[in-house]
């Protein structure tokens, strides 16, 4: 007979929770560095006095298809159950992380609108260059808050039971 709670979970069960969390942890890294990827070209073009307002529209694009997956992954397809097994207290933190997840890519879906408009409205290069620090800064707070309960409940599951 199984029993409930982390203590007594069968092996095959944490070994589950364990690819759960590491296909967590994968992605978050992935999200990350496709974010450093972005900003360095932003400024490679600011430094070189090129702007390329449509071009930047259709990479932010990339950016939030990766993340609608992610998010998508994250609230759908239980890869917070792991989480939720390991941390009680995480579940109350689920909604929060969607309401946050579906107005980051209402933001990410707007900027990208207005950097592909026929003539952006920014007044110049580094207004939109501010906009989108402003983006990936929030982004990146945001999946190192989530990164680091998801590497905690990694840990804890990676613990022989006692």
């Amino acid at each position: 007979m199984k029993q409930q709670g982390k203590m007594d979970r069968p092996v095959e069960s944490m070994i589950n929770t364990h690819e759960h969390l590491q296909y967590l942890l994968d992605e978050h890294e992935q999200i990350l560095s496709h974010i450093k990827d972005l900003n360095q070209w932003w400024t490679e073009l600011d430094e070189h006095g090129l702007p390329k307002y449509g071009e930047m529209g259709i990479r932010m694009e990339g950016l939030r298809d990766l993340l609608s997956r992610h998010f998508n992954d994250e609230e759908q397809e239980g890869y917070f159950t792991p989480l939720m097994d390991e941390e009680p207290g995480f579940c109350i933190m689920v909604p929060d992380f969607r309401e946050q997840h579906n107005e980051f890519l209402t933001r990410l879906d707007d900027f990208s609108a207005r950097l592909k408009q026929p003539v952006p409205p920014f007044k110049n290069w580094n207004e939109a260059l501010e906009e989108l620090k402003s983006l990936l800064a929030q982004l990146r707070t945001n999946e190192k808050r989530e990164f680091e309960q998801v590497r905690e409940a990694y840990q804890k599951s990676s613990l022989p039971p006692d």
